[in-house]
Protein backbone atom coordinates (compact mmCIF):
# COMPACT_ATOMS: atom_id res chain seq x y z
CA UNK A 1 0.00 0.00 0.00
CA UNK A 2 1.47 3.34 -1.01
CA UNK A 3 0.67 6.46 0.97
CA UNK A 4 -0.39 9.09 -1.60
CA UNK A 5 2.35 11.63 -2.28
CA UNK A 6 4.79 9.97 0.12
CA UNK A 7 7.85 7.75 -0.29
CA UNK A 8 6.40 5.59 2.50
CA UNK A 9 5.32 2.06 1.59
CA UNK A 10 3.42 -0.18 4.00
CA UNK A 11 3.97 -3.93 4.01
CA UNK A 12 2.24 -6.61 6.05
CA UNK A 13 4.50 -8.82 8.14
CA UNK A 14 3.45 -12.46 7.99
CA UNK A 15 2.79 -14.40 11.13
CA UNK A 16 4.73 -17.50 11.95
CA UNK A 17 8.03 -18.46 13.47
CA UNK A 18 10.93 -15.99 13.58
CA UNK A 19 14.48 -16.11 14.84
CA UNK A 20 15.12 -12.81 16.61
CA UNK A 21 18.64 -11.63 17.32
CA UNK A 22 19.04 -8.56 19.53
CA UNK A 23 21.99 -6.43 18.46
CA UNK A 24 23.39 -3.93 20.94
CA UNK A 25 25.79 -1.34 19.62
CA UNK A 26 26.41 0.94 16.65
CA UNK A 27 24.42 0.40 13.48
CA UNK A 28 27.74 0.12 11.63
CA UNK A 29 28.42 -3.16 13.48
CA UNK A 30 25.18 -4.85 12.38
CA UNK A 31 26.81 -6.63 9.43
CA UNK A 32 28.60 -8.91 11.91
CA UNK A 33 25.26 -9.72 13.59
CA UNK A 34 23.70 -10.66 10.23
CA UNK A 35 26.75 -12.73 9.35
CA UNK A 36 26.45 -14.66 12.63
CA UNK A 37 22.67 -15.10 12.28
CA UNK A 38 22.83 -16.50 8.74
CA UNK A 39 26.33 -18.01 8.71
CA UNK A 40 26.43 -19.59 12.16
CA UNK A 41 23.05 -19.84 13.84
CA UNK A 42 20.90 -20.70 10.79
CA UNK A 43 23.45 -23.16 9.39
CA UNK A 44 23.67 -24.99 12.72
CA UNK A 45 19.97 -24.89 13.60
CA UNK A 46 17.27 -27.30 12.53
CA UNK A 47 15.46 -24.39 10.86
CA UNK A 48 15.48 -22.93 7.40
CA UNK A 49 14.80 -19.37 6.29
CA UNK A 50 11.37 -18.64 4.84
CA UNK A 51 10.99 -17.06 1.42
CA UNK A 52 10.59 -13.62 2.97
CA UNK A 53 12.99 -10.82 3.84
CA UNK A 54 14.43 -10.29 7.30
CA UNK A 55 13.49 -7.02 8.94
CA UNK A 56 14.76 -4.86 11.78
CA UNK A 57 12.96 -3.37 14.75
CA UNK A 58 14.72 -0.33 16.18
CA UNK A 59 14.09 -0.27 19.91
CA UNK A 60 15.52 3.12 20.83
CA UNK A 61 16.30 6.43 19.19
CA UNK A 62 19.81 7.27 17.93
CA UNK A 63 19.07 10.96 18.58
CA UNK A 64 19.11 10.41 22.35
CA UNK A 65 20.97 7.10 22.72
CA UNK A 66 24.73 6.58 22.65
CA UNK A 67 25.84 4.35 19.74
CA UNK A 68 27.07 1.68 22.17
CA UNK A 69 23.57 1.47 23.71
CA UNK A 70 21.48 1.22 20.52
CA UNK A 71 19.20 -1.83 20.45
CA UNK A 72 17.93 -3.46 17.27
CA UNK A 73 16.04 -6.75 16.90
CA UNK A 74 16.90 -8.52 13.64
CA UNK A 75 13.93 -10.71 12.74
CA UNK A 76 14.49 -13.65 10.40
CA UNK A 77 11.32 -15.40 9.20
CA UNK A 78 11.61 -19.18 9.34
CA UNK A 79 10.00 -21.77 7.11
CA UNK A 80 7.04 -23.63 8.62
Amino acid sequence: MDIAGSPLHLTRVAGGKYAVLRHKGPYADMAAAYQWLYGEWLVNSNDEAADAPAFEEYLNNPKDTAPADLLIDICLPLAP
